[in-house]
């Protein structure tokens, strides 16, 4: 279990990634208008083609390793956390959707925008929808010697970001912008990773209390 708690610790290099590739940026970085992609984008123009809006990420392949990395112990994590949940179709259903929310995840950072949308959006889109549903069910099987509150955190993280991915979608960005509601969506998942990696880290499990077995 250790190992699966570095790896969702892990998660912490997404968000050094986003200062330091921002940092390069000709023009300032608005987070409110700027997506998380567009820091991957490997042009230095307007994008999309024929528009005003010119995105230039001189350190593009720093943001999309840090894309594949935080896929990889996304579904690090979930594997190897087996413990710290209990046993069952829902928390099996949370393990995949984490995993399938990574893939999605690795494939952002492999199709930056520019060079592949479709799948890049459907990467995207696995990360949105089935991360932030995992966050929920995740939740809702940790073993009863978790506190409560680590239960509440998963389900109410797991919530936010379903709202995020929904109002994104629809164009509804309550004054944030599209890349402020972006990371509505988005963001829940890695802040909620390192939290739970970092509990699990000093978590010890109640030793079994079966009576030991009487020798032969």
């Amino acid at each position: 279990m250790r190992l699966g708690a570095i790896s969702w610790i892990l998660a912490a290099q997404f968000f050094v990634a986003q200062v330091v590739v921002a940092s390069a940026w000709p023009l300032p970085f608005d987070l409110a208008e700027r997506y998380i992609s567009d820091l991957g984008n490997t042009v230095c123009g307007p994008y999309p083609a024929g528009s005003n809006t010119i995105v230039c990420s001189p350190w593009h392949a720093w943001m999309n390793a840090s894309f594949i990395l935080l896929g990889i112990t996304m579904g690090a994590g979930a594997l190897l956390i087996r413990q710290a949940f209990r046993r069952g179709g829902l928390a099996l259903a949370a393990r995949i959707c984490f995993v399938m929310a990574g893939a999605g995840v690795a494939l952002v950072g492999w199709f930056p925008e520019n060079a592949n949308m479709a799948l890049h959006a459907a990467g995207a889109g696995l990360n949105f929808v089935l991360g932030n549903i995992a966050l929920v069910l995740f939740g809702l099987t940790l073993t009863p010697d978790v506190a409560r509150s680590w239960r509440w955190l998963g389900v109410a993280a797991g919530c936010v970001g379903l709202a995020g991915t929904a109002l994104f979608v629809s164009g509804a960005y309550l004054g944030l912008g599209p890349g402020g509601m972006e990371r509505v969506a988005a963001y829940p998942m890695p802040l909620w990773q390192i939290a739970m990696g970092m509990m699990l880290l000093r978590h010890r499990p109640p030793e079994s209390t079966a009576p030991p077995r009487a020798a032969l």
